[in-house]
């Protein structure tokens, strides 16, 4: 017998480190890659609550993820894998101010 600790995600699923700026709170999440954004941010509202009402911004990789698009639209899916440690997060929750629900500002560029 086997004493493995690998954890295969099922089909579809892709797991996310996600980090909340305001205060570094890391959450990991399982969800279906062709969930949409506005999914994951329904759900991340109601597990790690942002600082503000209005709620938050998703980054990934230096862009903001909009709200009508999937998670595999930006490369989110069963094959990508998470990075491990602090700091090495697959998705920061931008919750510093009120951002509007449906981040569509003009420039999906974000500089830290």
């Amino acid at each position: 017998m086997s004493s493995s600790t690998t954890v295969i995600p099922p089909v579809n699923q892709v797991q996310l480190t996600i980090t909340r700026k305001s205060d570094g709170e890391l959450l990991l999440l399982t969800v279906d890659e062709k969930s949409i954004v506005s999914e994951l941010k329904a759900e991340l509202k109601s597990r790690l609550p942002p600082q503000h009402e209005q709620g938050c911004r998703l980054i990934y990789k230096g862009k903001v993820l909009k709200s009508k698009r999937t998670l595999k639209h930006y490369g989110l899916t069963k094959n990508h894998q998470p990075p491990t440690g602090i700091g090495n997060t697959n998705i920061v929750m931008d919750d510093s101010k009120n951002w509007k629900s449906d981040s569509s500002s003009s420039s999906s560029e974000v500089s830290d």
